[in-house]
């Protein structure tokens, strides 16, 4: 989303037999104003053994400003995963709209197309203007189909940004940064911070190129020679760049997952080098980026490809397939083996990249596929196309977007010092490769959360931490130097110390400058549609506190998701306490309680949430729907004390309660540490000198048994129904913890902090 260089979006072509160009047309009132999404009830059908089926289509249509545009394009998950694209015509009839609809119903890899036409009577609800209600009636491939429709007006997305100039034909670059912005840059090279840049640069360049294996990042070191051959007008940098594109044309990936970062590291390059690479080489090229466009949209029969559109493999693929289609927009005809719509292409990549924005990552940016699958694609390829998006159509895809908060989303969650960061990770792999999004997404982040993002970039990557700039690979470099602003560019005394005391200043706006970013993002953080809980006490160093806990509230079929609701993990005091077990997919490796050989791979909701200012909170969940066919109910009830009132700075409780026939139960926690077992519990002991002393109020009498695995240790408490722990973290002697009662009634004092559970909740009371 750019703030200071402001773009317009061309629209979209028309897309169906021959018609280049879309035309508009005036309603006669401005009820239908906005983006329209409109279902039609059992409008497709497909033969299935000897019956039909009938499935349901979405029309998505624009109008704005009492216009709408002709072009009006489906999406039918059920039926298949293709885009479908057609011309409406709309007749406006006293309080009703009646649309004429020829739609081409496109085929995927598993699914044949044809050809639908729909007659669709619409008005607005009577209740809910925004609301749409309706019939229509039609033909899908001959067949006669008819239904109800329903449908809603949203604002329009994706947003317009004012004094855009529109890119002129053949013009370079344009991902990145655009052609008049590179005096600019060639003076900030110049600067110190500028020269940091590019030592890093440099050194990237170093770095073994690979051609194979899961992200080949052959294109990414070419757009960093292209970068270098671009500000100091170096034709060997260029050469370079086009030595390793031709290797990378003649390796491509087994599968589009690995294909998608070689297509776009290869338009980075294309961008950069375009001007110092003969036509016979960009021509090449273009055409080359369009196949592999065309490839990566309609995806693949087999090898592994998912086209769900929540799936990393849609994100990596149709990211990259958009960013081509940017750099060789409005290209010479002549550049092209065969008639290619590139406005067409890049229309189905947006819409693809929404639905994955929508599906993929929740309000706040927790991803449903874990850690690592939710960042590859970001900085893979979302983070550029976002980025290339606003220079070459001037629109802002992320602004009232699930992306919003990407960054900030893990500027919340991450733990260390001076470079030296990692993540409480959820999800396969257990990795969570976050540097380079603080490198590629500047331009990703709301002008309101820069300060927070900022400090906390100052800190870990800028002067302040490992000056590495979290630049990890070559082409970041370019993303980096063009995010500055010409304010932190003019160092007047070019003195270590004044460029020290410029940076802790540093602003990419005028009058933003660096905060805490518990004073930008609070020290709470709720992902509400995929039920992710965080809390934080502070952003200091590496002994900051960190929990969470995962209700997987929203799981999505043919996607990476692991039998994780209700797992938890605690960090603190430089402690790793309750982290992630192994990956293999099993209950077991998570921080739940496992009941018999139950998977375990259903969803909790939540039932209790509320925080503090101090980042301490309560959340409950219920996990019914946790255990398939079960005769049981159950709830998990996780609550952090920041506040201090209990005499140590972490205080932990997790009380689980089942009622009905259950198997046999085993509470679980995956810790990094050390474990001594003790009466009713145990003690974990950190390398810092730090310790955690978990407490079983219920069962009264536990077994606990210690199994070492690849990621540290696995602790299993059994021996009765149901379990509230009290955990306390602390720097020397552990605090006496009283407890008065029994089973889930007891009352527990730890310090001047009362510990009850009543109803569905932990209650903290003094």
């Amino acid at each position: 989303m750019r703030r200071k260089k402001i773009i317009t979006l061309s629209t979209i072509c028309l897309l169906t037999a021959g018609i280049a160009e879309f035309s508009r047309q005036k309603l006669i009132t401005t009820d239908l104003s906005g983006d329209i999404s409109i279902i039609l009830d059992n409008a497709l059908s497909k033969q299935a053994d000897k019956n039909i089926t009938y499935q349901d289509i979405t029309l998505d249509l624009v109008c704005q400003k009492s216009q709408c545009e002709t072009e009006i394009w489906g999406f039918a998950p059920t039926f298949n995963q293709a885009d479908h694209d057609g011309i409406v015509d709309i007749i406006k009839k006293d309080n009703t709209w009646q649309l004429e609809v020829k739609i081409n119903i496109n085929p995927d890899p598993w699914v044949g197309g044809g050809t639908a036409k729909y007659l669709i009577e619409l008005q607005t609800d009577k209740k809910d203007k925004q609301q749409i209600v309706g019939s229509y009636s039609g033909t899908f491939n001959q067949q006669v189909v008819s239904g109800k429709v329903t449908g809603n007006i949203t604002p329009y997305l994706p947003r317009k940004i004012s004094n855009h100039t529109p890119i002129s034909p053949r013009e370079h670059p344009r991902l990145i940064f655009r052609q008049n912005q590179l005096a600019e840059l060639r003076e900030k090279a110049n600067t110190p911070i500028g020269k940091a840049i590019f030592a890093r640069l440099e050194n990237t360049l170093q770095q073994k190129i690979y051609y194979e294996g899961y992200v080949p990042n052959g294109g990414y070191h070419a757009a960093g020679h292209c970068f270098l051959s671009l500000l100091n007008d170096d034709p060997q940098a260029a050469e370079t760049g086009w030595q390793i594109v031709e290797k990378s044309l003649n390796n491509p990936g087994p599968r589009l997952l690995e294909h998608a970062p070689i297509v776009a590291g290869v338009a980075l390059a294309y961008d950069l080098c375009y001007n110092a690479w003969d036509e016979q080489r960009v021509q090449k090229i273009t055409d080359w980026l369009a196949q592999q466009t065309k490839i990566l949209i309609a995806g693949t029969r087999g090898k592994g490809w998912n086209a769900y559109p929540w799936s990393n493999w849609s994100g990596r693929a149709r990211g990259a397939a958009g960013l081509a289609a940017l750099a060789i927009l409005s290209e010479p005809e002549k550049y092209f083996s065969e008639p290619t719509d590139v406005r067409r292409l890049l229309k189905i990549s947006e819409r693809n990249i929404q639905r994955y924005l929508d599906t993929a990552v929740g309000d706040r940016s927790f991803g449903t596929e874990g850690d690592l699958y939710a960042i590859e694609p970001w900085i893979l390829t979302l983070l550029p196309f976002f980025q290339a998006y606003e220079n070459v159509l001037g629109k802002d895809l992320v602004t009232n977007s699930n992306a919003e908060w990407f960054l900030s989303h893990y500027v919340m969650r991450i733990v260390g010092e001076k470079g030296d960061v990692s993540v409480p990770t959820y999800g396969r792999h257990r990795l969570a490769p976050v540097k380079s999004l603080f490198s590629l997404g500047w331009n990703s982040v709301p002008e309101e959360f820069l300060p927070g993002v900022m400090w906390f970039f100052n800190r870990h990557f800028g002067w302040e931490g490992d000056r590495s700039f979290a630049i990890k690979k070559p082409h970041e470099a370019a993303f980096l130097l063009e995010a500055y602003s010409e304010n932190l560019m003019d160092i007047s005394d070019g003195s270590p110390e004044g460029f020290v005391e410029r940076l802790l200043n540093f602003n990419f706006f005028t009058g933003l400058r660096p905060k805490n970013p518990a004073k930008v993002f609070g020290r709470v953080l709720v992902d509400d549609e995929k039920g992710f809980y965080l809390f934080r006490n502070e952003w200091r160093d590496k002994n900051d506190f960190v929990a969470s806990i995962y209700l997987k509230q929203q799981p999505l079929k043919s996607s990476w998701s692991f039998p994780e609701a209700g797992g938890f993990r605690i960090w603190g005091l430089g402690g790793r306490w309750a982290s992630a077990g192994p990956d293999d997919g099993k209950r077991g490796d998570e921080n739940v309680v496992v009941v018999g050989k139950m998977a375990g791979e259903g969803a909790a909701q939540p039932r209790f949430f509320e925080a503090e200012m101090d980042g301490s909170g309560v959340v409950s969940m219920d996990m019914d729907n946790v255990f398939e066919n079960n005769g049981f109910e159950s709830l998990r009830s996780f609550a952090v004390d920041y506040s201090g009132v209990s005499g140590v700075p972490g205080l932990f409780v997790v009380v689980d309660r089942f009622s009905g026939d259950t198997l046999e139960k085993v509470w679980v926690m995956h810790t990094q540490e050390q474990v001594v077992i003790e009466d009713n519990g145990f003690l974990l002991k950190a390398g810092s000198g730090a310790t955690m002393r978990a407490i079983f109020v219920t069962p009264t009498e536990v077994k606990v048994d210690v199994e070492e695995t690849q990621r540290g240790r696995k602790i299993l408490v059994s021996g009765g129904e149901n379990f509230f722990v009290v955990m306390t973290v602390q720097n020397g002697i552990a605090p006496e913890v009283e407890i008065l009662g029994s089973g889930l009634d007891t009352q527990v004092r730890v310090g001047e902090r009362v510990i009850l559970f009543g109803e569905d909740r932990v209650i903290f009371g003094k």
